[in-house]
């Protein structure tokens, strides 16, 4: 039987003044392995006569009481890609309910999702749910334009907003079945990335990196040990190149917990750190080459050598790795079947060394980066991409399915039009056919958005504090496979005003 233990339960709503919804549109377990899920609920539920209980998919009622979300006084909702917005909507179909959204995926572009919210938070939830709390407490979301959000009725413009430092999360949800745990510390050792990939969102609208203080991270994994948790993973988009990592690994093999690591970067990992990581109880390593050809490496500016993908897999096998996973992107700017080629060599030098796994993602163009206004590749394209990548590699692939990535690119890059859209069409089918055939009843032209250079309405809306002309001449650079040094090496004034660069000065 499953068993939860740090929530809040057995409360009389009537205590509160705030009744609050938190909507994770996911199953339980994913919602238990969500950072920001989590770090919300504490949030709010450490505000006096605030109640906040917690909603997902495969429950029926709150986790905490089994209240209908009609008995609470608003919903806010989590969202961290796109493909959750529909499922958002169905969680609420038919609900009067003020919503409230952020996330990742809102963070970037907020105007899909404003056909439905009242206001959309962009940045990170440290700094803009205390805004909140106080804005909901008056009675006046207005209020909140000037403090980090997007009020779809005002139309007005936001800074995306960041925290000025990151604490890993203390107080967590552990969950036991037969009272061994079942999920995992979520332990914080960075956020953002300053390398500047130019297709990945969060190394452009969380730039640059951010890495907690040592000594937060030791009260987290106390906290973590006397909890009863027994692993811990380690969250960070930019992960190996923290400067605490291998201090977090040690940390954790002196209290004889287990780590699970992210992606991450080859270049940065060397043999300390596998071993390290061995020895914290890790077997497999995941990698992101993208590419194994040197110039899409170039257009996408993330040009880390072959070999070094081929030493880290050497050197985990020395050291006690098992496996290794590599993330392959196709239909990447510029790409043409030779690249897809050398991805394919690349993935089999790998195998040839250590047990791999190979995914194949679909490249979808994300708001706010360089590649905004690229188009997504051609669906015969991109399947004779991935049937190459098939038949060349010897060994286990999974490829993301092309109907998915049309639809993500629909709410990645979509202005008002795709606002409608998913205010009225939530409930149709999730494959390209159907979301096709339901937009041109409403006179929308999905294929114009997806496949052709298209409108930006997000910098209307959004500061993302990053230069629109730097973006452009990223774009430039790509074209002419050229690359660009992250914020590690030197400064390229991204920014007009770059807050980290003011505080080491």
């Amino acid at each position: 039987m499953i068993r939860e233990s740090g929530g809040f339960y057995n409360r009389d709503p009537r205590n509160y003044e705030l009744r609050v919804a938190l909507l994770y549109p996911a199953p339980y377990l994913a919602s238990v392995n969500s950072l920001g899920h989590q770090m919300l609920y504490f949030m709010l539920n450490s505000v006096d006569g605030v109640m906040a209980e917690r909603f997902v998919t495969d429950i029926r009622g709150s986790i905490e009481s089994g209240r209908s979300l009609k008995d609470f006084d608003l919903i806010i909702a989590t969202v961290h890609f796109e493909g959750q917005y529909p499922i958002l909507l169905r969680m609420i179909s038919k609900l009067r309910k003020p919503l409230i959204v952020g996330g990742p995926a809102v963070s970037a572009n907020p105007i899909p999702i404003s056909g439905v919210a009242k206001a959309v938070g962009v940045g990170d939830g440290e700094v803009l749910i205390p805004y909140l709390i106080e804005a909901l407490l008056e009675n006046d979301l207005d209020s909140l334009s000037s403090r980090g959000f997007f009020i779809p009725s005002l139309r007005n413009k936001v800074s995306f907003t960041r925290t000025r430092e990151i604490n890993p999360l203390r107080r967590q949800i552990l969950v036991t079945k037969d009272q061994i745990p079942i999920n995992k510390f979520l332990l914080e050792i960075s956020r953002g990335c300053g390398w500047g990939c130019r297709f990945c969102m969060i190394g452009w609208h969380w730039r640059p990196r951010l890495d907690p203080n040592l000594s937060t991270l030791e009260e987290a994994l106390d906290y973590a040990t006397h909890a009863g948790f027994q692993e811990i993973y380690i969250v960070g988009s930019d992960a190996a190149s923290s400067s605490i990592l291998k201090d977090a690994l040690q940390m954790i093999i002196e209290r004889g917990l287990r780590a699970s690591l992210p992606s991450l970067r080859a270049d940065q990992v060397d043999s300390e750190l596998i071993k390290l990581a061995v020895a914290a109880g890790e077997r497999t390593l995941t990698l992101a080459p993208e590419t194994g050809s040197d110039k899409i490496k170039h257009v996408i500016n993330k040009s880390i050598d072959n070999e070094e993908f081929l030493r880290v897999a050497q050197e985990g096998k020395e050291n006690g790795m098992k496996h290794v996973k590599l993330y392959f992107i196709t239909g990447l700017p510029w790409e043409e079947d030779e690249d897809l080629i050398e991805s394919v060599k690349l993935a089999n030098k790998v195998r040839s060394l250590i047990d791999t796994k190979v995914t194949v993602s679909i490249f979808v163009p994300k708001a706010g980066t360089p590649f905004e206004n690229m188009p997504l590749e051609r669906e015969h394209v991109v399947k004779r991409r991935i049937s190459l990548f098939r038949k060349g590699f010897r060994g286990r692939i999974n490829a993301m399915h092309y109907g998915r990535a049309y639809i993500q690119t629909i709410f990645s890059v979509g202005g008002f039009e795709i606002a409608r859209f998913l205010r009225e069409g939530y409930e149709v089918p999730y494959n390209k056919g159907a979301y096709r055939s339901f937009a041109r009843s409403l006179g929308i032209d999905l294929d114009r958005i997806v496949y052709h250079r298209r409108d930006t309405p997000w910098w209307d809306f959004v500061d993302t504090g990053i230069r629109r002309e730097y973006l452009s001449k990223e774009l430039d650079r790509a074209s002419r496979y050229e690359t660009t040094p992250g914020c590690d090496i030197a400064c390229t004034r991204c920014m007009e005003n770059c807050w980290i660069l003011s505080k080491k000065v």
